[in-house]
């Protein structure tokens, strides 16, 4: 079948359209109904049992369940509700389901189980049946994922890394239905560097937790978590036995885990933490570890705090989106570090595609954050987004971080700006930005962050006040989420905006103190463009130059206070309107 065809009729089928659904799908479509159908943006529905990653996996029947310690949950529903099972007697074998995936061609059944010794559990009949148990490698590997069966030629692939010091990769493979296995250690990946701003290392990854996915052709192509700003790849032109040399990925992320995921119609997508953490600061008056000042481990995580998605309709060659789909609900919260058995974080996706052409994620560590949500990737390309606050700050990042390291290398928070009444329209709110002086904080900028689909040629509108005695505002258009108290958003920005306390722009007259104007920042080309500005509608007053290329487009505004020292007034926000052009 010619492969546009295909991946229309497979589209159709995922839509809902008749003749075409699998058996599975049409319980789906009975039991979901209208509900699914609804659910474009992300919305929650359940909380994994376990940190995510690896305990989904849809049955035979279609049921979908996610496996904890001896039990899991099910839904018969696609997922928009979930019933616990307790499991007893050889159930007990498929404990925590770590990394269980069935065979398409043949219905076995395979576990890559994680313990002294990497192994698998091998079912030829049902899960309930007596499983082969088969080593690996005489070495533990971690993080696996479900085992991944080429569809290019009958393998198996399972992959993790070594936690042993520095960590590799391997990548096992069976070409006879999971009986005997070889394998491929991958070099370790470039170590991080320590350059300025920051004062010491970082946790050294190396490259760890890979995820893959095959391209069309059957090339292989792996994306791995790592130290640096981005995440690293490597591929494969026969079949996992071989990898290229670690390079630079084009996504940015730093020690958190990726996941590609292939849709039934082709499309590919992407999850990961499009992220940027604080500058690694010297804590050697700190009483932290030696261990958290060396790079054997973490002192504190500063990026974990949101989750995002992006499609591919062109096998990766090209993304879009770049969207938020889970913010972490905790990430305001004064006592965050306290609440923290482990690691209060919204990162270690996991994909299962649903009826409809719906996808169910489960992400996060920790039951206070983790959760499962459903979303439409179709949502993941809209090309317009705004925000009154009538929600209050539920799509925003404003949080400011405490000193002093506390609970799992965590930080208590702050919220920062607030909302206020409108001065003018008493029953709406608006964003105060502003600096109050506070030495219990790691910086105490008062910044905010707002997320939009991805453009690499688009328009920002925003309407704002800088009130009388203000010291003005930065504004950076951004491919990638940055704290929002970070004192270097204006080196990451891709353009960057000044105002200052009397309104000037590149100190030309723009805006009067005291009163409402809207600007307009337009970009030609996020890679190679300038960005106009106007106000209130007029002619473009000023024409930024682009600081940073981006590659995919700019998805963020980050508003931050410009005063130095103390700026009690601040500045006032009371929309913001992003679209693609």
């Amino acid at each position: 079948m010619h492969e546009l065809k295909r991946r229309t009729l497979l589209r159709a089928a995922a839509a809902g359209s008749v003749g075409m659904l699998l058996p599975w799908q049409a319980t789906g479509h009975a039991r979901a109904g209208d509900r699914l159908r609804a659910i474009h943006a992300p919305e929650v529905v359940g909380v994994p049992p376990v940190d995510a990653f690896n305990g989904l996996v849809r049955m035979p029947d279609g049921v979908i369940r996610h496996f904890g310690p001896g039990m899991y949950l099910w839904s018969d529903d696609e997922g928009l509700s979930w019933h616990e099972h307790t499991m007893t007697g050889d159930e007990r074998d498929a404990e925590q389901g770590s990394a269980l995936a069935r065979n398409p061609r043949t219905g076995t059944w395979l576990r890559a189980v994680s313990g002294q010794h990497l192994s698998v559990r091998r079912w030829t009949r049902d899960l309930e049946s007596e499983p082969e148990r088969i080593e690996l490698a005489q070495q533990r590997f971690i993080m696996l994922r479900p085992p991944y069966f080429l569809k290019s030629r009958h393998r198996v692939l399972v992959a993790g890394h070594s936690p042993a010091r520095p960590f590799h990769i391997g990548v096992f493979r069976s070409d006879d239905d999971g009986r005997t296995w070889q394998s491929t250690l991958l070099e370790p990946g470039p170590p991080f560097i320590v350059r300025p701003p920051h004062a010491k290392p970082r946790w050294e990854n190396w490259c760890c937790e890979p995820t893959i996915t095959e391209l069309d052709g059957g090339r292989l192509r792996m994306i791995a978590r790592t130290s640096q700003d981005w995440h690293y790849q490597s591929f494969s032109d026969d079949g996992g036995a071989a990898w290229t040399p670690w390079q630079r990925s084009p996504f940015f992320g730093t020690i958190t885990m990726p996941t590609l995921f292939r849709m039934r119609d082709g499309r590919l997508l992407f999850l990961w933490c499009n992220t940027t953490p604080l500058v690694e600061a010297d804590r050697s008056d700190e009483p932290v570890p030696p261990s958290q000042q060396d790079g054997t481990w973490e002192d504190v995580f500063t990026n974990r705090d949101a989750l995002h998605a992006a499609v591919s309709h062109d096998d990766g060659r090209t993304w879009s989106g770049f969207r938020e789909i889970r913010l972490n609900p905790l990430r305001n919260d004064g006592e965050l570090g306290e609440k923290a058995d482990g690691d209060l974080s919204v990162h270690q996706p996991q994909c299962l595609e649903l009826a409809q052409g719906k996808v169910l994620v489960a992400c996060g560590q920790d039951p206070e954050v983790r959760c499962m949500l459903i979303f439409d990737p179709d949502w993941l390309e809209r090309t317009q987004r705004s925000d009154d606050f009538a929600n209050g700050l539920e799509h925003w990042s404003t949080h400011q971080y405490i000193r002093g390291i506390v609970g799992h290398c965590a930080y208590n928070r702050k919220p920062g700006p607030e909302l206020i009444e409108h001065p003018d329209e008493p029953a709406n709110r608006v964003l105060r930005l502003r600096r109050v002086p506070d030495e219990s904080l790691v910086h105490d900028i008062q910044g905010a962050t707002w997320n939009f689909p991805a453009a690499r040629a688009g328009r920002l509108r925003i309407r704002l006040m800088i009130r009388q005695g203000s010291a003005g505002l930065r504004l950076g258009l951004i491919d990638r989420w940055i704290n929002p108290a970070d004192p270097h958003m204006v080196d990451y920005a891709n353009y960057l905006l000044t105002l200052d306390g009397q309104g000037r722009l590149a100190r030309q007259p723009a805006l009067e103190t005291g009163q409402w104007h809207a600007l307009t920042l337009s970009w030609s080309d996020a890679g190679t463009g300038v960005c106009q500005v106007a106000v209130d509608g007029q002619e473009p007053l000023v024409r930024l130059p682009l600081h940073q290329p981006s590659e995919h487009g700019l998805s963020y505004v980050h508003l931050q206070s410009r005063a130095e020292h103390e700026d009690r007034a601040g500045v006032l926000i009371d929309w913001v309107e992003a679209r693609t052009v």
